[in-house]
């Protein structure tokens, strides 16, 4: 008994000791990566999918360009220091960033004109690779809207 309640304990500082640093390097090597200027390649709205598939020919057209024109149009430059910049059809976002716990979502907040700042939200990132970037955004609405992105610098 004594032994497996000392065996169990090393395991546990082993852990501790060794994955929880791992993990918090995995973080800031996905800061880094997230870190950056992005330009949005393409934009996909989930919830359009039923609509554009019952949509005539040049109904389907008219939203794809849509989409095509509202992506070339978007970037994010997402700083070191914690702060990001994001431009979508010319309207331009300013505010604070951090990645959570597991670097599997963005925390943004929103900086308001008067300098204060919105409550939080939360950006999934799909998928990230050093040059890629698939973020998903799943609104309360039900709109699911998933961007590409490229890293430009």
């Amino acid at each position: 008994m004594y032994f497996n309640c000392v065996f169990m304990t090393k395991i546990v500082i082993f852990v501790c000791c060794f994955f929880l640093p791992l993990g918090l390097l995995a973080q800031n090597d996905k800061t880094n990566w997230v870190s950056g200027s992005w330009k949005v390649e393409k934009i996909e709205m989930i919830h359009l999918e039923p609509i554009i598939a019952k949509a005539t020919p040049e109904k389907k057209k008219q939203i794809e360009d849509e989409l095509k024109m509202l992506a070339q149009t978007a970037s994010f430059e997402f700083n070191k220091n914690g702060t990001y910049t994001a431009i979508f059809s010319g309207a331009k976002e300013t505010g604070k960033w951090k990645l959570n716990a597991y670097a599997s979502k963005i925390i943004k907040e929103q900086q308001n004109p008067d300098g204060t700042f919105q409550k939080p939200d939360e950006v999934g990132i799909e998928s990230l690779t050093k040059n890629t970037m698939v973020l998903l955004n799943d609104y309360e609405t039900g709109e699911i809207i998933r961007m590409f992105l490229r890293k430009v610098k």
